[in-house]
């Protein structure tokens, strides 16, 4: 395997890739009413794509309304 391809970068700059992209997943979670950390964790582990999967697909929870 290519060493060279996978030091092309310092390590603390992929963990802050990983946090930024954490911190976006947790907003999301957290606008559609699910748990934050756990769209951290998607977005640190899965990055954009774990991001977009957050976006498309995650639905806001419906809170039951007193109009009936």
């Amino acid at each position: 395997m290519n060493d060279e391809l996978l030091q092309m970068f310092d390590p603390t700059v992929y963990i802050a890739i990983g946090v930024f992209f954490g911190a976006v997943g947790a907003y999301l979670a957290e606008q559609r009413g699910r748990t934050h950390y756990k769209g951290f964790l998607v977005g640190f582990f899965f990055g954009f794509l774990g991001v977009m999967s957050l976006f498309l697909f995650l639905k806001n929870k419906k809170t039951p309304t007193p109009d009936n």
